[in-house]
């Protein structure tokens, strides 16, 4: 929840009206008074240089309040001595003001575009500069299809540039986060690393820190913290200011999400320290307290939250922030539901919805109706929270059928790119074969043949290299789109089992294990939907979900049988990754079929995970009816059904070897007594930690 309403605070800046731009074009200047050093300078050159040196410290610094007014003085004294680079440079500089220092998108553009004339080389600095500010002015402004336009153009010039050319990947890296905003994250992800790799080998190492810190947020909201948390942390040395500050205060976000209280705290606090070195009213006033809160209720401190929360309200009003106000009422609800005040949280979210759908905030509105469903049902209201429930589980589909989109498109733009660099690659080639006609004309004969020969090598190598490269890229796509095909099919198998369960205990009027249910429900659906997202998970928080849907089967079967786990220390002590619920088709298969088919009594099931070496042991044992007995009843009862889990967790492992070079295997036994019978069933799976 806190990482999706973090994103919104960034849009929220950008939702000022045109109106505010006439006001302050209006404004007397200079409004401010200027550093006594300009007033001791003789010529306007010298006051013109002056002008142009202090603002752009100044927006390195985050000290904008005097931008807007020097610009416009450096533009007076460049349009009286008739200087067409300073127009051009103090024009860019008003448009730096209404984009960082009024945040009026709109107005910004105006601004940027009038630089253009004064330098109409595409490649020259103050071009490109504007027109990738005017492609982020059309993105903060929700104009998609200019945004979309202004980055095709942005693709074609820097293709051009020289690969040891630094400003190739300042640009990259700020199309990037276009790509980012627009949830085409493979994109994004592929332009970010270029950067950073381009950066390297260029020689500007210093210059990593921006895209290193962009790659984290996007991380972040792919749902994966731990690998935020590393490149942000990284960033931080090469960042300064208004960048450090905004990088320290998603890390204390990134914490927050992994309940890493004390490391949230700490970079909370430091972000504080720069916002206010660098008089940051939006981390002071906002982000900050929100950060704060956050952790107060991760740590279960409501009234503590509460108090926190409250100055924020004015803030928020005064600046009219509806998406900070969402913010802020859904903060509020999580305090209200921690407290147990469920009626005050249901209103909260109510209005907090409500606000939501008048925005269009689909996974806003995700989030409110889990929240939703889940205090509805602490009230009793089971068949509101059963609807609230099937409508979240709707737009949980509409969601995942946008991602879907999403990466479509992101294929269709990373194909485009790659034949732009083909195109571009055959083109300077064919140039080159022209340079050498007309520098030998006389032996254009055995120049051509010497050219079209070593293009025909250079073109066969490209193609064999090529080909290789795709072939292991297909592959590698291949086993990626294989191992989510699985993930798919079974993590609904057992979702909608759940679903069977609550809806019961609603039937039967059953209010209070229906509210256990719900609530451990809601707990694991969470998890599910997270990890979906990913290869690898930590073992321990793997081991939760395994912990919450035993839990939930024993809700179901009325605590018919007893759960037994023995972990080894060295796996809880550490920070190991494992595929996401690789053993719980056979947690169920021994539950489910070996449990639910058998009558004896002291029925036990054993989990025990043994580190061996680099690989983790995994041994599932029950002491149920066994195999034989399981699939003979199911024969009767089931003539048509077909169990896929078993298949998918081998197919599954099968993929993870080929992918880690792994030697990872699984095994299953029948267990028989003295008397040879069947008494139940012990699963060994060995899986490679990553």
């Amino acid at each position: 929840m806190r990482r999706v309403y973090k994103y919104l605070f960034i849009v929220a800046i950008f939702l000022n009206g045109l109106s505010s731009f006439i006001s302050y074009a209006q404004t007397n200047e200079p409004s401010l008074p200027f550093p006594p050093a300009y007033n001791k300078l003789r010529t306007d050159t010298a006051r013109m240089r002056f002008l142009m040196n202090t603002i752009s410290d100044s927006l390195n610094s985050g000290q904008l309040t005097m931008v807007y007014d020097m610009a416009k003085e450096g533009l007076r004294l460049a349009e009286k001595n008739q200087v067409d680079t300073m127009k051009g440079i103090f024009y860019f500089d008003l448009g730096k003001a209404f984009t960082y220092q009024y945040s009026l998108p709109d107005s910004a553009i105006f601004y940027y575009k009038k630089v253009l004339p004064y330098f109409p080389d595409k490649l020259r600095y103050y071009n490109l500069i504007s027109m990738r500010e005017i492609m982020i002015a059309f993105l903060n402004s929700g104009k998609k299809d200019s945004a979309m336009a202004y980055l095709d153009s942005l693709h074609g010039r820097i293709d051009t540039l020289a690969i040891s050319n630094p400003r190739r990947y300042s640009i990259s890296s700020v199309m990037a986060t276009a790509y980012q905003y627009y949830g085409m994250f493979r994109t994004a992800i592929s332009l970010y690393e270029n950067s950073i790799e381009g950066y390297r080998k260029a020689g500007f190492p210093t210059s990593v820190g921006l895209p290193m810190a962009n790659l984290a947020e996007l991380y972040d909201e792919s749902g994966d913290d731990t690998n935020a948390i590393k490149y942000a942390r990284e960033a931080l040395g090469y960042l300064s200011n208004m960048e450090f500050m905004g990088t320290v205060a998603n890390l204390a976000s990134y914490y927050t999400n992994l309940n890493r209280n004390d490391s949230a705290r700490f970079f909370n606090k430091l972000a504080d320290s720069v916002g206010a070195l660098i008089h940051n009213d939006e981390q002071l006033h906002l982000r900050g307290p929100f950060n704060e809160t956050d952790i107060l209720i991760n740590e279960k401190r409501y009234n503590e939250a509460r108090k926190r929360l409250s100055p924020i309200k004015a803030w928020i009003d005064k600046k009219n922030d509806i998406n900070g106000l969402i913010k802020y009422l859904t903060s509020l609800a999580s305090i209200d539901t921690g407290l147990h005040r469920w009626a005050y949280a249901r209103d909260t979210l109510l209005q907090a919805l409500s606000l939501a759908r008048e925005n269009n905030g689909e996974v806003g509105i995700t989030i409110l109706l889990q929240g939703l469903s889940s205090v509805y049902a602490k009230l009793g209201d089971f068949r509101e929270a059963y609807r609230y429930q099937q409508e979240y589980m709707q737009h949980i589909d509409s969601l995942t059928n946008e991602k879907t989109k999403s990466r479509l498109a992101d294929f269709e733009a990373m194909y485009k790119t790659q034949k732009k660099e083909e195109s571009i690659t055959l083109l300077q080639k064919n140039n080159d074969i022209k340079d050498l006609k007309l520098k030998n004309s006389k032996q254009w004969n055995i120049i051509y043949l010497g050219g079209f020969t070593f293009l025909l090598i250079v073109t066969g190598i490209s193609f064999y290299h090529r080909n290789r490269r795709l072939k292991a890229q297909g592959q590698k796509t291949k086993a990626d789109l294989q191992m989510q095909l699985f993930r798919s099919q079974m993590n609904p198998h057992f979702i909608f089992n759940s679903l069977n369960s609550i809806e019961y205990y609603i039937l039967q009027n059953e209010k209070r294990n229906a509210s256990i249910y719900l609530n451990k429900f809601a707990s694991l659906i969470r998890i599910i939907l997270s990890n979906n997202r990913k290869d690898v998970v930590p073992f321990t928080e793997d081991m939760q979900t395994i912990q919450l849907y035993v839990d939930l089967e024993l809700l179901r079967f009325n605590h018919s049988f007893q759960y037994i786990t023995d972990i080894d220390q060295a796996l809880l002590d550490a920070d190991y990754l494992v595929p996401p619920l690789l053993i719980q088709p056979f947690v169920e298969n021994a539950i489910i079929h070996g449990f639910g088919l058998s009558d004896k009594q002291g029925l036990q099931l054993k989990i025990s995970a043994l580190l061996r070496g680099e690989y983790i042991v995994y041994t599932i044992e029950d002491n149920g009816v066994g195999r034989k007995k399981s699939a003979a009843k199911n024969a009767l009862n089931k003539p048509n059904h077909n169990s896929l889990g078993l298949q998918i967790t081998q197919q599954r492992i099968n993929i993870f070897n080929e992918q880690h070079k792994a030697n990872s295997s699984l095994r299953i036994e029948d267990l028989y007594d003295a008397n040879q019978k069947p008494c139940g069933t012990r699963v060994s799976v060995k899986i490679k930690t990553t």
